[in-house]
């Protein structure tokens, strides 16, 4: 009877140890979130501009917008481009931008091919080839 109680609390043990193990890979790598993001237009609304986000291994940052509209602005650019740091803790995204030393923080998840900043102005993001916003990095950063 003793054998059979040890081997049912072995297994026991071992599915409550698994379930731990498991719950951890919930948690977003810094790998995850390395890549280019396009925001995604719920319902094609203000679809005049897009927006871009691309994440380096080395923890470098680029933010994108272009607007579609090439008199947008009243004659400013119709591209605007920031450049900064960024860190990851679990599900925290700490971004600091080059031109504002004040660092910005909220909650992220990524699932599959899907960005999602919680709580954000624009909430959801999928990836696209690095390339797509390549001829923009060179520009001069907009000034804050």
């Amino acid at each position: 009877m003793k054998k059979y109680y040890y081997g049912l609390m072995v297994m026991l043990m071992t599915l409550v140890l698994a379930g731990f193990a498991a719950c951890s890979d919930d948690e977003p790598k810094i790998a995850d979130i390395v890549g280019t993001w396009q925001y995604n237009h719920p319902d094609d609304e203000y679809d005049d501009y897009d927006l871009y986000y691309q994440f380096t291994k080395d923890g470098k940052f680029h933010q994108v917008w272009k607007s579609h509209d090439e008199s947008y602005g009243y004659g400013k650019s119709n591209l605007i481009v920031f450049h900064g740091t960024y860190t990851v803790s679990g599900t925290k995204l700490i971004v600091t931008y080059d031109q504002d030393p004040e660092p910005v923080e909220g909650e992220y998840s990524v699932q599959g091919d899907r960005l999602m900043f919680l709580g954000g102005e624009y909430p959801t993001f999928i990836r696209v080839e690095d390339s797509v916003i390549e001829p923009y990095l060179n520009v001069v950063p907009h000034p804050c």
